[in-house]
């Protein structure tokens, strides 16, 4: 509502002008007719450029949420493998977990604001730290531990997603764009 007050006065203004100073001549309609059309275009301009910043912000946060939806995801995953002690299920997350590692490299953090950019920030050091940690583990490694590295990780992945307002899912069949986990109780 505040932004519209400036049109407002400058349209009142000119209103008031062209009042004051009534065009007689035909050059002096052509030429209040061509600043009334320089401003219109140019507010205009203004106009579109804003809706374009703003669109292009909620990209951005959109793809911020996705990144950490889906670390939440294989975060859990990954947890989930080193409880199974399961090999097969490990490389395949891990392998999911640099590809969304590169998700969160395409966040154009210009475009965040300070929740959102502290939370992406934070995950791919998150993130990193994570490929550093998995990287020597092999098929008879520590399992527990490797476990309670993802658990401890995994609530303030979740503080990250709330404080966004994005909450992480609770319960039930999960979907992180794309990546189905299980198929629930059909």
């Amino acid at each position: 509502m505040q932004r519209i007050w400036l049109p407002v006065a400058l349209a009142l203004s000119l209103l008031g002008a062209a009042w004051a100073f009534r065009p007689v001549l035909a050059s002096e309609w052509a030429a209040w007719v061509q600043v009334f059309g320089v401003l219109l275009a140019l507010g205009w301009s203004v106009r579109l450029q804003g809706l374009a910043a703003s669109q292009g912000e909620r990209q951005a946060a959109q793809v911020a949420a996705s990144f950490a939806s889906n670390m939440h995801w294989v975060f859990r995953e990954l947890s989930d493998a080193c409880a199974k002690r399961s090999w097969a299920d490990y490389k395949v997350h891990r392998r999911i977990l640099e590809e969304i590692l590169s998700q969160g490299r395409e966040v154009t953090l210009q475009l965040l604001d300070g929740r959102s950019l502290a939370m992406v920030t934070s995950l791919r050091s998150l993130g990193v730290e994570a490929l550093e940690v998995t990287e020597p583990h092999d098929p008879d490694g520590h399992w527990p531990p490797l476990q309670s590295y993802f658990e401890k990780r995994l609530p303030s992945i979740a503080a990250w997603l709330s404080a966004t307002g994005n909450p992480s899912e609770s319960n039930g069949p999960t979907d992180y764009a794309g990546l189905r986990t299980s198929l629930g109780n059909l």
